[in-house]
């Protein structure tokens, strides 16, 4: 079993869509800035799964400024991740998952890598992204792998949902060193 990371085109993209990207809620975190992940403040909630709703609207939104990734084992995609040039000059990560059973296998990181390659290559100076304060495994992983939390919205999601506690986090990802 060889997993290969693949430049996609949009309908094998959209394919690798419908893995399980959902994971468990147990906790919500209060965020803080220059303070690592672990001591920041964990509220206990009833566990449940969170998942995104699996659609085909991602088809024909990509373009030169973008690039599409898919984690592959076999002929089967099991991850994906697309990086776009953001409006503010830095690589905008989105659609970034890998399916429940395969992941802690290194998948994420080699996903990452390729995303943080293109950019590179595009002469952006890093990457950027947007998770949730309840996505616990998500913020220790991007801050491992060196991103910074740049940016927390507590309303971003109210609208949709007007009692969440979820908060919007906006991870950074520079290549040169900050001044």
């Amino acid at each position: 079993m060889t997993v290969t990371i693949e430049r996609a085109a949009p309908l094998l993209f959209d394919a690798a869509g419908k893995a399980d990207f959902s994971f468990e809620v147990d906790a919500y975190l209060e965020p803080a800035f220059d303070t690592p992940v672990c001591e920041w403040q964990r509220i206990t909630t009833e566990p449940y799964v969170k998942s995104y709703g699996k659609t085909d609207e991602d088809a024909g939104e990509w373009d030169e400024d973008s690039a599409l990734f898919v984690a592959m084992l076999d002929d089967a995609p099991i991850g994906r991740l697309s990086v776009t040039r953001n409006w503010n000059g830095y690589g905008l990560l989105d659609h970034f998952g890998v399916d429940r059973p395969h992941r802690a296998a290194g998948i994420g990181s080699r996903l990452l890598d390729r995303a943080k390659g293109w950019a590179r290559e595009q002469g952006l100076p890093g990457l950027s992204l947007e998770t949730q304060n309840n996505n616990l495994t998500a913020c220790r992983f991007y801050e491992r792998q060196g991103f910074q939390l740049g940016g927390i919205d507590r309303f971003f999601y109210r609208g949709l949902h007007p009692g969440t506690r979820e908060i919007a986090l906006f991870w950074y990802l520079p290549f040169a060193p900050q001044i």
